[in-house]
């Protein structure tokens, strides 16, 4: 699909651009929000053959996709940890460059409009790591008192650090990154992750609604969506032939 020129890009903004403004942090200046609306230029919606959501928002030299699975829901509950995921694609289509700072943050609507920011993937994984030697150290410990348990919670501890490790090296190769794209480098695009152990954020309801925030230097995106898009709505994957 060919991008659109710039001049309507920028029209396609009239459209898209909401201009209420909202706070980053508290020392942070207010930015005008770009949200996503449907059937609106600029504006896409589209459920694939694999079993995926797609939103697609485009404008002023940026093409921005968020990915969902279908699955993700119940994915995330059974995924270490439990972190929400979604995948983002950030293309720049200007002559220049940009910068791209990867800076998201999710609010789930139906859990009282609590915010998360994006889970820092190396922060992320130093406490996963830290929590891996804990328990190394914790079934050493326990295995000095009952010897006669040694076999299963040696077992446990190492399914357990299997997994961590896993999940570091999958956080360290497909994260989404900072980076300055231009007609060289014009595309970044990786996974981010949300913690959901919050007091506030229970267990996922039939339906959620959630609003993604892409922040930038002078404005932020907005990908309000919900799972699934359309009430009781069942997504079914094509076999590969």
């Amino acid at each position: 699909m060919p991008y659109p020129r710039r001049s309507r890009q920028s029209l396609l903004l009239v459209f898209c651009v909401l201009l209420t403004a909202f706070p980053c942090h508290a020392k942070k200046k207010q930015l005008p929000a770009v949200r996503w609306k449907a059937d609106a230029p600029g504006c896409e919606f589209q459920r694939t053959d694999d079993g995926h959501y797609r939103w697609r928002m485009t404008g002023d030299d940026l093409d921005i996709t968020l990915l969902m699975d279908s699955q993700e829901l119940p994915k995330s509950r059974r995924r270490l940890y439990k972190p929400l995921g979604v995948f983002m694609s950030v293309t720049y289509t200007g002559k220049g460059k940009f910068d791209f700072p990867a800076d998201l943050r999710m609010e789930f609507v139906r859990h009282h409009n609590v915010i998360e920011g994006y889970l820092d993937p190396t922060d992320f994984s130093t406490r996963m790591q830290n929590d891996v030697d804990t328990k190394v150290f914790d079934t050493e410990r326990e295995i000095k008192k009952k010897p006669e348990t040694a076999e299963q919670k040696t077992d446990r501890a190492r399914e357990y650090q299997k997994q961590v490790v896993q999940f570091i090296e999958f956080l360290s190769t497909q994260s989404l990154q900072p980076a300055i794209l231009n007609p060289g480098n014009p595309e970044v695009h990786g996974w981010v992750f949300f913690g959901t152990k919050n007091k506030w954020l229970g267990s996922w309801k039939e339906r959620e609604d959630f609003i993604l925030r892409v922040w930038m230097k002078d404005r932020v995106w907005e990908f309000p969506f919900s799972m699934p898009p359309a009430e009781g709505e069942l997504i079914l994957r094509k076999r590969d032939e």
